[in-house]
């Protein structure tokens, strides 16, 4: 596991516990450990410096794609590619298959994954260049694509983490990609895709009424393939999530304020990779609350984003993305029911199990916790207390 306390000579400085990793993300030695523990174990499960040993990289990708926000509009951008071949790599793409992984063997997928990049303009996607129009077409695909990559140096592990976003691999820049197999492209997602006078949110909306993945979704969405085609852009990874989440939770919240109030307080959790999720639901009109701790001491200190029946216009700034990937499934349930309530999602985070994974762990805990039959009250402090 990773070091719970990852403290400077001497005992002073910042600890783990005090989310110095949180802030970091393995890139900007806030610790003052060298070298960085989180890199070094990413280098260990990967094994990359010997299954990578010249400038050609060969394997099927998930299919995977990761554009960066660093230097917007103008960004890093390619496809993530694995040096294995076969369909063993869809799973490195499926976090809603993760929950009954150890945090080593998700960590051990991910960082399998090289990510190819080159700097791109992010309105390349009106007319995207042969490199990014071979990357959207592999992204096209549900199957894990056969691709071949000329990598301009030999991958390096830089920063692997973020707080939104799946952990990712070593990086090296990417001088020509081809794809070997035609991509197996879902009906829906070819005509979405092809449809240029479709704007982007709706898209979104299609395709998840249609049954695509979520994943892919996103990464339809990031790698600039929805929209009107004078508007299309690339749209760094860690937005695109976001923005699905938030995009489908919107148009759900409208089908829940049409329903009658559900009866009885219901309680719903789970647990896994470290976390706890417990959702609350309520006899009343939709309010949503998103409430998370560390528990890293006796009294930790506890974050919150809220909103009320007509849903909120500007960006949970305390939550951020875990707000918007708890209130997704809890919608989708409602929806489910046909009923409307009022929700309160507890997040607690164990730090000493903490590796920064992204906000899907939360939105697939919840989900998973959803499915469950909940705990039923007729009085609120019942509830609170179960």
């Amino acid at each position: 596991m990773v070091q719970t306390h990852l403290e400077r000579k001497g005992g002073h400085g910042p600890t783990f516990n005090e989310r110095v990793c949180s802030r970091c993300m393995g890139h900007r030695a806030l610790c003052g450990v060298s070298p960085c523990p989180l890199l070094m174990r990413a280098k260990a499960l990967s094994n990359i410096e010997s299954a990578v040993t010249g400038m050609n990289l060969s394997g099927s990708s998930p299919p995977s794609v990761f554009v960066g926000s660093h230097g917007y509009p103008k960004v890093l951008a390619g496809p993530l590619v694995p040096p294995v071949r076969g369909g063993e790599s869809a799973i490195m793409e499926r976090p809603d298959l993760w929950l009954t992984k150890s945090l080593d063997e998700i960590l051990a997928l991910r960082f399998s994954l090289i990510r190819t990049k080159r700097p791109i303009p992010v309105d390349a996607a009106v007319d995207p260049p042969r490199l990014l129009h071979e990357t959207q077409t592999m992204a096209l695909s549900e199957a894990p694509a056969s691709s071949e990559a000329t990598l301009i140096r030999r991958p390096r592990f830089t920063s692997v983490f973020s707080g939104r976003t799946l952990p990712v691999g070593p990086s090296a820049p990417l001088r020509r990609f081809r794809l070997e197999d035609n991509p197996s492209v879902p009906k829906p997602v070819d005509k979405v895709t092809s449809d240029t006078d479709l704007n982007a949110t709706t898209g979104v909306k299609t395709l998840f009424d249609e049954g695509i993945h979520q994943q892919q979704v996103t990464r339809l969405f990031s790698i600039g393939m929805l929209g009107a085609k004078k508007r299309r852009r690339l749209v760094p990874t860690e937005w695109s999530i976001t923005a699905v989440d938030d995009i489908i939770g919107k148009e759900l919240h409208k089908q829940v304020l049409r329903f009658t109030w559900i009866n009885d307080y219901l309680v719903f959790t789970d647990y896994a990779l470290g976390n706890r999720v417990t959702i609350l639901m309520m006899p009343n009109s939709w309010q949503f609350e998103a409430l998370e701790c560390w528990l890293s001491g006796p009294d930790p200190p506890v974050i919150s984003d809220h909103e009320y029946a007509k849903g909120r216009k500007d960006y949970a700034e305390d939550v951020v993305g875990a707000y918007y990937a708890t209130r997704l499934p809890t919608l989708e349930k409602l929806v489910d029911m046909r009923r409307q309530a009022g929700v309160i999602v507890f997040m607690e985070i164990d730090p000493k199990k903490w590796v920064p994974l992204g906000v899907w762990r939360f939105r697939e805990i919840a989900r998973r916790g959803l499915e469950v039959r909940p705990k039923r009250f007729t009085d609120l402090d019942e509830a609170l207390e179960a």
